[in-house]
């Protein structure tokens, strides 16, 4: 329809900016108008109310047309024009415009509902009225801002002012004929009259097309005749005389004639209609005009069985391929569009004279049909939802896609049915009722009027589709017919509709019920714009920063903990490097299950976005909390501000925005970036980061309002801010589902398109490693709770693939499972020894028995070898060490007996060891052994015996100022040790006492240092009710009380580390498993399960703190102190591990020396080398020992010949 013009615009006003910005000014002032009107409808009586409803409803309709005419042109016009100058800055507002559209119908619905409701129903529906425009209002408001800051600066940056122009012609081509005058009239109010010339001369310089042009120039020329005439409905259905049946069966040529009315009255004789000479028997003998109706439910008959039998293909298909299902949107797309004006116009045109023509009977009969207009509304809505729906889930691989074709199928069908079956009702009752009793000119002027009730750039599509379905005669028939009908003014118009509808007649018609796919493109009124080049289009994206070195040391107090630290790296090491079969095992057994996943159409982002099944869950529960507290409040004669309702309000809404703000978070920091990363992606993230903005807007007012509650004086103030809430809740649900639908829609299925498993899953483990083990012990019950039980299953799986070199499924293991059964508290003075057993054993994690105490494995072995040597009758000796028994067969020689054998006792026992032949050689060498450490195990024992006496006191941390504690802790209690049964400070404390290592995680009881109770571990005494500590842990079992050091449990090394917490100033890499800080983490390098390769146990879930070679790897900095003092290079890679020139610069002069000695044959000699720095290699000159690089002068180098 439009074309680029050949010589450029003068400077001017941007054409763009009359959509962009006065279009969208005049719907804020429209969305404002309707939102006052509204609030004054709060206060009204029923008749006043009952008025004011009839003038909302009127303006809903207004804002229904201007805003349909706004997305059309955004979806056929303006998207598909940026989209080939700029990639991916469209797909969301397109969905969008599907959930606004909704919106919108759903608001008719309200006003309908609320126009019959009486009494409190009508409360009820005036509150539900108010929330859904408060619905409206934001989500509009908030579509437009996120244009205006993103698409409006790309238009006016890409496009020149006559593609601009070309753009504000399609947007007057998308108004409907019979809309053009009112739009335009408020589209122009507030537009200055210098915009609106400059506007006039761009559209005259970019529409080539002359009868178009003329259609143009008249509708945006100023108070112009044409404009008015425009408007004029051909047929004034409301002069016309109710039918009754006196009324003669065979209408004249003027039926207003016949009725004994002024036939000047009619508009054809006024308006200087083309009625041939010869009269219109002759020319319009043997056809109805209201045929041609007909004709158009024949063609969406055809199309709507064509769309039924692509989805019932669909079903049977055992793949789908995403060009057929957007071929299919955009059928899709099409029929909506002639279904809904061809719905408008029989509302607008047919049914009201139905009413005025017809019989009480027959119009109760004939209306039937109307009310069926708004069901299939509906229906073709769900049809396009599940379309979508089906497209993204084709495009992520999802497992429900063959449950949504067959939902889709369905729903095509439900729809195919109740079209069809009222189009067979009109036909059969209305259209025959219309023709007996209406003339042949107004039945014309009535086809006229429902083909103007669409726009221009839809009857461009719409005429040759119907003429194809037609026969020469009937074509025919219909152009004569349109030709008649049309105003002497609107020649221009008649001509376009001719010439369109003879596009469909160049070919053969189609065969009776085929419907090709080709009538439905949308490329007959595309504007045709160049495409930018590839650099063009990717110089938005933005480049990645280089990666910088990390510090060179990392001390223990900077990110970690020490008690909780080593038992973890103890198991975990005994885990590895012991049961290597086992975890090789565990490890295929993993990997099967991740293949089922992959099988089963399971992506691990899939659980990321699978977060939005919660999110609407609670902003449903939250609007219903928000319901229920205005209608508590509505008869409420007293104000309690701490009612339950409103606690459980509050509590719900902090929740969600927790949840949410760490969704989002994850979403801005990590999926964006990650999809901005790709170059295929560029651009595609920005209106959702935009979302999260305005949806954080959202929350503080949803915030601010139940402030306002709790501040209220009484139930009436109350009760006004309990409505606001109500509304704002209403809003931000609207909001937020819309967000995360055009997620769902646009964002999930690109990374099943752009990312592999691995880094889909390398993303997952960046969110949840940025997330605390607070937040993610509530998030993961609130998630699952809305999924099923496979779900469930899929997302603990993806969960522990992502996270499978941590310890990630300890930490949950000691998360879910149930709390232990402590002991019962036991009152001071009690010995805490006595139930020592109840409390040996179990670790959570599972780790080696002989670290949770070495002593008691020495213990058994005394008993053991005290039971053999007392079994022998040959050591009359062992009798002399005494026994507590009289009978000698039960004598059983004890540790203190064993203690004071003599150096003679002790060789005789080893030799009776070694000579009895019932032994064998393991058992042998495991009783000489014990035997032999004897007196030290026993001495030992005494000492820790001795030691105990003076434990379970207080203990102090600063005794000056009775600080309670220790050296290393502030807390104001002490852990009973299950290995050992002893009571200490701290687990330092104990390893520096025994000669075993507590293992913190299986602690379970604690002593109160103030009241001296013993009770289950806990973070205040159960006893006295004092705080034990600031910070308790109840997995590491760790109290700290110290001032100004901020602690965090990481559930992924599953220890307590120093810091403020993951996704606040720390997060944890799962690729090489450790924590670090925020800043360190995009430049650090990783290394899967990194071992010091100097003493080989683990490096990052160690308590020591460990060092970064400049070649990137690590080893503890105890273990670099050591190795240094003996070798300069890394023990993996070989390459110099500091600053080496000053040790070299000695080295030269070594050399130099030493080459003045030798012979003269050895002096010119050269060897080559392989630099281990810089990985060259060169001739260096002849040397024992020291040989230098030539490239980069370092001597770390080895011969190579």
């Amino acid at each position: 329809m439009v074309a680029e013009a050949a010589s450029p615009l003068p400077a001017s006003h941007p054409p763009i900016k009359v959509f962009y910005y006065h279009y969208h000014n005049s719907i804020r002032t429209e969305l404002d108008d309707l939102s006052a009107a509204v609030a004054a409808l709060e206060d009204t009586s029923a008749t006043d109310a009952s008025k004011g409803l009839s003038d909302v409803k009127r303006r809903v309709a207004f804002l229904d047309r201007v805003y349909s005419i706004h997305s059309s042109v955004e979806d056929e016009v303006v998207y598909p024009a940026l989209d080939l100058k700029v990639k991916n800055v469209t797909h969301a507002y397109s969905v969008e415009h599907e959930d606004e559209e909704r919106l919108l119908e759903q608001l008719s619905q309200v006003i309908s509902a609320a126009m019959l409701a009486e009494g409190k129903q009508k409360r009820a529906a005036m509150r539900q009225l108010m929330c859904k425009v408060q619905e409206i209002h934001t989500t509009l408001l908030k579509h437009l801002a996120k244009e205006e800051e993103q698409l409006f600066p790309l238009l006016l940056k890409h496009f020149s002012y006559s593609e601009q122009a070309q753009l504000v012609a399609q947007l007057l081509c998308c108004i409907p004929l019979t809309s053009v005058e009112p739009v335009l009239a408020w589209l122009t109010a507030a537009m200055p009259q210098c915009e609106q010339k400059d506007l006039l001369m761009q559209i005259q310089q970019v529409v080539p097309d002359s009868m178009l042009l003329q259609l143009l120039v008249a509708w945006l020329s100023p108070r112009s005749k044409a404009l008015s005439l425009a408007s004029v409905h051909a047929i004034d259905i409301e002069s016309v005389r109710p039918w009754s049946a006196e009324t003669p069966k065979d209408s004249p040529e003027c039926c207003r004639k016949a009725m004994g009315l002024d036939p000047m009255g009619c508009p054809l004789a006024s308006l200087g209609s083309k009625v041939p000479k010869e009269g219109p028997k002759s020319s319009c003998a043997g056809h109805a005009p209201l045929k041609h109706i007909a004709h158009v439910h024949a063609a969406i008959r055809s199309a709507l069985d064509a769309f039924a039998s692509e989805a019932a293909s669909l079903a049977a298909s055992d793949s789908l391929k995403p060009a057929a299902l957007a071929a299919l949107v955009e059928r899709l797309r099409f029929l909506r569009a002639v279904c809904s004006y061809h719905s408008a116009s029989e509302d607008d045109v047919l049914f009201p004279a139905v009413r005025l023509l017809s019989t009480e009977h027959e119009a109760t009969h004939c209306l039937a049909a109307e009310a069926d207009h708004e069901h299939e509304s509906t229906l073709l809505e769900d049809v396009s939802r599940l379309l979508g729906d089906v497209r993204a889930s084709v495009r992520r691989g999802a497992r429900e896609v063959q449950g949504l074709v067959g939902d889709l199928r369905a729903a095509a069908d439900a729809a195919r049915s109740a079209i069809t079956g009222h189009m067979a009702r009109e036909e059969a009752d209305v259209l025959p009722l219309l023709e007996a009793r209406l003339c042949t000119r107004q039945q014309r002027d009535m086809v006229w009027r429902t083909l103007r009730a669409m726009p221009l750039r839809l009857l461009e599509r719409v005429l040759p589709w119907l003429a194809e379905k037609l026969t020469e005669e009937e074509a025919k028939a219909m152009l004569q017919d349109l030709q008649l009908a049309a105003p002497a003014d609107e020649g221009p118009l008649v001509g376009l509709l001719s010439r369109w509808a003879a596009r469909g007649r160049q070919d053969s018609p189609e065969p009776q019920g085929h419907d090709a796919p080709k009538q439905y493109s949308n490329s007959t009124c595309g504007v045709h714009l160049t495409p930018s080049t590839p650099a063009a289009s990717s110089s938005a994206a933005a480049e990645r920063p280089a990666k910088r070195r990390r510090g060179s040391d990392r001390q223990p107090g900077q990110d970690e903990l020490h008690a909780s630290s080593a038992g973890a790296a103890d198991h975990i090491s005994a885990e590895t490097h012991a049961m290597p079969a086992i975890a090789e095992e565990h490890a295929e057994s993993k990997e099967r299950e991740l293949l089922r996943l992959r099988s089963a159409g399971v992506n691990p982002i899939d659980h990321i976005f699978q977060f939005h099944k919660a999110l609407r869950r609670d902003l449903r529960a939250l609007e219903d909390d928000a319901r229920a507290l205005a209608a508590e409040l509505e008869d409420a004669t007293d104000w309690n501000p701490g009612q339950g309702t409103l606690q459980q309000l509050e509590g719900r809404f902090r929740c969600l925005a927790g949840m949410y703000k760490a969704h989002s978070q994850a979403e801005d920091e990590i999926i964006f970036p990650a999809l901005e990363a790709k170059e295929a992606l560029s651009n595609v993230s920005h209106a959702y980061t935009l979302d999260h903005q305005q949806e954080e807007e959202l929350f503080d007012g949803l915030h601010a309002a139940m402030n306002a509650i709790r501040g209220s004086q009484g139930p009436r103030e109350a009760r006004k801010h309990a409505a606001t809430l109500q509304r704002l809740t209403a809003a931000t649900r609207a909001s937020m589902e819309q967000h995360v639908r055009a997620e769902e829609q646009e964002v999930w299925p690109l990374f099943a398109e752009h990312f592999t498993e691995q880094e889909q899953e390398h993303l997952v483990g960046q969110i949840v490693g940025r997330t605390g083990a607070e937040v993610l012990q509530a998030m993961l019950p609130w998630v699952t709770e809305s999924f099923t039980e496979q779900e469930q299953r899929n997302m603990m799986e993806s969960l522990r693939s992502a996270t499978r070199n941590t310890g990630f499924e300890r930490w949950l293991d000691a998360t879910l499972r149930p709390p232990p059964q402590a002991d019962a508290p036991t009152p001071p003075g009690s010995s805490p020894k006595a139930d020592t057993p109840a409390l040996q054993g179990d670790s959570p994690k599972g780790g080696s028995s002989s670290q949770q105490g070495s002593h008691h494995g020495s213990d058994l072995a005394l008993a053991e070898v005290a039971e053999y040597l007392a079994s022998d009758a040959k050591l009359p000796s062992m009798g002399s060490l005494g026994s507590t028994s009289s009978e000698p067969h039960v004598f059983r020689p004890g540790w203190e007996d064993i203690f004071r054998m003599n150096q003679k006792q002790l060789e005789e026992a080893m030799r009776k060891v070694h000579a009895d032949s019932n032994l064998d050689q393991q058992r042998k060498a495991y009783l000489s052994q014990n035997i032999m450490a004897s007196k030290y195990i026993v001495a030992q024992q005494r000492r820790m015996h001795a030691f105990t006496a003076g434990h379970g006191i207080r203990s102090y941390a600063d005794p000056e100022h009775s600080v309670l504690g220790c050296s290393h802790y502030q807390r104001g209690c002490q852990v009973l040790a299950p290995c050992c049964g002893q009571v200490y400070p701290c687990k330092k404390c104990h390893d520096q006492e025994e000669d075993h290592q507590l293992e913190v995680q299986s602690v379970q009881s604690m002593v109160c240092m103030a009241c001296g109770l013993r009770q289950p571990s806990g973070a205040s005494c159960s006893g006295c009710g004092q705080s034990m500590a600031r910070y308790y842990c109840g997995i590491c079992n760790l109290w700290d009380d110290q001032p100004g050091r901020d602690i965090y449990h990481c559930p992924f090394c599953n220890l307590c580390r120093v810091g403020k917490g993951l996704g606040i100033d720390a997060c944890h890499c799962m690729d090489c498993n450790t924590c670090m800080h925020l800043t360190e983490y995009p430049t650090h390098k990783c290394r899967d399960l990194a071992a010091c390769p100097v003493c080989t146990d683990a490096l990052f879930d160690s308590s020591h703190p460990y060092r970064e070679l400049p070649c990137g790897h690590f080893m503890h900095s105890h273990c670099f102190a050591q190795y240094t003092r003996f070798n300069y290079t890394c023990p993996v890679c070989s390459k110099s591990m500091g600053d080496m020139s000053i040790y070299f610069g000695m080295l030269d002069s070594i050399v130099a020396r030493d080459l003045a000695g030798l012979p003269s044959a050895y002096q010119i000699r050269q060897q080559k080398v392989l630099c281990n720095d810089c990985g060259l290699t060169g001739e260096a000159r002849f040397h024992f020992v020291y040989h230098k690089c030539p490239d980069c002068t370092s001597y770390n180098t080895r011969v190579l010949s």
